[in-house]
């Protein structure tokens, strides 16, 4: 993230400020050489007459007020907004080739390095999509999940070089697998852009054709390389050449761009192949072939930008200048009395209080207040990874405010991340106001995450805490009878053979002798299986009012026991011991 819009005007603003201040501080210096040459040492009480101070303040505030519009000028940003984005076109997903043989050479400087200046101008052709990257060679990985950032792109863009990814050769079929994946989450429509130069290493190309075609995925296939080919350059860490790549037989490799696989790949899609010819003319060739498919849109929820910060460095100047025109160098004359000390100190005051109201906007934009605001909002909008992100930022600032540890267990609750769910809901249950729901909440994502112990143990708390929570007391009665049910299920293999040759036995018997049977039994199975059911919702009630006066007595021991240890210590005694033993 760049701090500044514009860093080249800042860093000519900036020289410029610093040679006005040298300069400044040179002139200073020869009007004193100069007062000392006139007047001898009586100079040096000029720098301590209050008009010289105050000239001196002045001076201060000018060049200060200076410096932040110079500040100003080169567009501070910081903190992100969502500009609304109404429709979204559709959803692209770039995959580049990052094998060894797009370091071949044959388009200058590389064919990876073509490839990378190619995924930027796509990003800026493609503003209204959602754009991923996916980088593959011998494997296929997210570089980039879909997102309507273009720097998160180029960012990512520069990370891809040869031989970066562990598995090496080339797998287009895994490549369009990892898309396919992607793209399943999304609506609208769905187009792969796949630069490579064609080589294939996969046997399973057909079946991942298929797959795209039955879901509609449309594959543009961008070859990189020439058909002559290129030998493999194989470079070491500062990118010299050591050698040349050779395959097994010991003959130098030469690689060659397969334009015939490419446009089998896209035929079988029905898109279209192109070849590379500079990444501005790529992308707008691919933009027209995408643009004349009947893409359907889909929603938007906006698209992140640093927010422009240029109007608190350009008041807190305006402000200093106003400062500075008030302080005049033989100072105010009043025509009320003023004690020495309220006429020293009155304008300094009232400059500090000024500056103190100007910064107050900017001091409450980074509340934790305003944060947890801002991700109730996304939450509410069911946008869990926004939420997650203002609860963390939130969480951060205010760590001693349970309250956010919270909301970001809700937040990872919600994007099934259960295990780093547990443990938020275990911080934030350390406020006592969220104690009893932050241990119920705690005790359902311990369950989702099949630690029946740990769940069972947070259904417990809760009930400690808050014991009229039906809820608590409903999932406790479930999560007990799943752990029975659990123990119960490890058996003899040989017994449950057993069990169901009996069963086969029994059935073929009940078969015999229930030929011509009627309605009258499927009516009687009925309202066996509503007894039962009523007969299991009355056992779970009673578990339940008997785990509640098994806790009720354990309070009453423990407040027994507390009074007994105080009484005993009073009178010298040692203290009872108390039981540790868990109901």
């Amino acid at each position: 993230m760049e701090l500044f819009r514009y860093p080249l005007v800042l860093a000519g603003l900036a020289a410029a400020f610093a040679a006005l201040v040298v300069f400044r501080f040179k002139a200073e210096e020869r009007r004193r050489a100069l007062a000392r040459l006139v007047l001898g040492p009586g100079a040096d009480a000029l720098d301590l007459a209050p008009g010289a101070r105050r000239r001196g303040l002045r001076e201060f505030f000018m060049l200060a007020a200076l410096g932040l519009g110079f500040a100003a000028a080169a567009g501070p940003q910081w903190g992100v907004e969502l500009e609304p984005v109404s429709d979204l076109k559709g959803n692209v997903l770039i995959a580049v080739d990052t094998s060894l043989s797009m370091a071949a050479r044959d388009l200058k400087p590389s064919r990876l390095e073509n490839a990378r200046l190619l995924l930027g101008a796509v990003a800026e052709q493609f503003a209204d999509y959602r754009i991923g990257v996916v980088a593959f060679a011998g494997q296929a990985y997210v570089q980039c999940p879909l997102t309507t950032d273009q720097e998160a792109i180029t960012y990512f863009a520069t990370a891809l070089h040869p031989g970066m990814l562990p598995a090496q050769g080339t797998d287009l079929a895994a490549a369009i697998r990892t898309s396919l994946g992607m793209l399943s989450r999304y609506g609208g429509q769905k187009v792969l852009v796949l630069i490579t130069d064609g080589e294939n290493h996969s046997q399973d190309l057909p079946a991942a054709l298929d797959a795209a075609a039955a879901q509609n995925l449309k594959i543009f296939t961008v070859g990189i390389g020439t058909p002559d080919g290129e030998l493999i350059p194989m470079n070491d860490s500062l990118g010299n050449t050591m050698e040349y790549k050779k395959d097994g037989a010991g003959k130098t490799v030469v690689s060659r761009l397969d334009e015939t696989a490419l446009m089998k790949i896209a035929g079988r899609t029905g898109a279209a192949y192109l070849r590379y010819t500079g990444p501005d003319e790529a992308a707008v060739e691919i933009r027209k072939a995408i643009d004349s498919l009947d893409m359907e849109k889909t929603k938007g929820r906006g698209r992140a930008n640093l927010k422009n910060r240029y109007q608190w460095p350009l008041a807190m100047a305006l402000l200093l200048l106003l400062i500075e025109l008030t302080l005049m160098e033989k100072g105010w004359s009043f025509s009320l009395k003023m004690p020495g000390f309220l006429r020293r100190k009155l304008f300094p005051g009232a400059a500090a209080l000024a500056l103190a109201f100007a910064c107050l906007p900017a001091l409450h934009a980074a509340q934790p207040a305003a944060l947890a605001r801002k991700g109730n909002s996304a939450y509410s909008k069911e946008d869990w990874p926004k939420a997650f992100e203002y609860y963390s930022q939130a969480a951060q600032k205010a760590p001693e405010d349970k309250r956010f540890a919270f909301n970001l267990g809700t937040a990872y609750y919600r994007m099934e991340d259960y295990a780093k769910a547990a443990e938020a809901f275990d911080a934030g249950a350390a406020g006592p106001k969220l104690a009893a729901r932050a241990r119920y909440n705690q005790a359902n994502a311990l369950f989702k995450s099949s630690d029946l112990p740990g769940a069972i143990s947070g259904y417990r708390g809760a009930l400690r805490l808050d014991p009229s929570d039906e809820n608590a007391k409903f999932n406790l009665q479930k999560a007990l009878e799943q752990q029975k049910e659990n123990k119960n299920s490890c058996k003899n293999p040989k017994d449950d053979k057993k069990d169901k040759d009996q069963d086969k036995k029994k059935d073929g018997q009940d078969k015999k002798d229930n030929k011509g049977g009627g309605d009258g039994d499927k009516d009687k199975n009925k309202s066996d299986a509503q007894k039962e059911a009523e007969k299991r919702k009355a056992e779970a009630k009673e578990k339940s009012r008997q785990i509640l006066e098994m806790m009720k007595e354990k309070e009453k021991e423990a407040a027994r026991g507390n009074e007994a240890a105080l009484r005993a210590l009073q009178k010298g005694k040692p203290p009872p011991p108390i039981s540790t033993e868990d109901w």
